[in-house]
């Protein structure tokens, strides 16, 4: 099984600057994308924070020989907490997370807010991650039979963020690769002006992951560029 990756970021045609980060590590399996909140301050410290948090954890020989994701979010979250609490005490920074680790022909992933993670299989496209949100929030306490009411205005505010106060409650999840599968690690400067079949759809022609990337953030910033944009894109071959 063979894997080609590529990522990019882009500031959009809006914004001053771009509170987005990411990382792209093939040789260690790692892949990320992490969005400042809005809102907040500093949001590019914090997405910065979670990904060299990243870095640093999966630098020791002890998480590849027995990865503890749960833990790695908690350290994470606990440095973006930390720094907050320096750089803005009142309010808190705050960034969403999508991780990514390649092991055993398998992708673990862990994340928090809603920057998402996609697959094309089969020329189908699937949404892999949930976003933390009110109306998510909202949809399932319904489902549980509790009565809740939605404010629009307010559906897509984050019920959660890596630099919130302890403990942080992540997803982990576990896909097994297939050959030919297409993964997309994304902001939501991507998914808010980029239509999931769309996505798919984009591949058609792509020779190779960073093809693919290029015309989806191209796509985003074509249709007014209002966020920063970026795409971690994986191939299995």
């Amino acid at each position: 099984m063979n894997l080609r990756s590529h990522a990019l970021s882009d500031i959009g045609r809006v914004r001053a600057e771009n509170e987005d980060s990411f990382l792209h590590d093939p040789g260690h399996g790692l892949y990320a994308v992490a969005d400042g909140i809005g809102g907040l301050p500093a949001g590019a410290q914090a997405s910065q924070t979670a990904i060299a948090a990243i870095q640093d954890i999966f630098s020791r020989p002890a998480m590849f020989a027995k990865p503890d994701y749960a833990a790695a979010l908690a350290e994470i979250n606990e440095r973006v907490f930390q720094l907050g609490r320096t750089l803005s005490a009142r309010m808190g920074i705050g960034t969403t997370l999508t991780f990514g680790h390649v092991s055993d022909q398998k992708l673990h992933v862990t994340q928090v807010g809603d920057s998402l993670l996609l697959r094309v299989r089969g020329g189908s496209i699937q949404q892999l991650t949930s976003e933390h949100n009110i109306e998510n929030e909202v949809r399932q306490r319904i489902a549980r039979g509790e009565s809740v009411g939605l404010v629009l205005e307010n559906r897509l505010a984050l019920t959660r963020c890596v630099g919130q106060p302890p403990p942080l409650e992540g997803e982990h999840l576990e896909f097994a690769l297939q050959k030919s599968d297409r993964y997309l690690f994304c902001s939501d400067g991507v998914t808010r002006m980029v239509e999931q079949r769309e996505i798919a759809a984009r591949l058609v022609g792509c020779e190779g992951p960073e093809a693919w990337a290029t015309a989806l953030i191209g796509l985003a910033n074509d249709r007014g560029g209002y966020d920063n944009s970026t795409a971690v894109a994986l191939f299995v071959d």
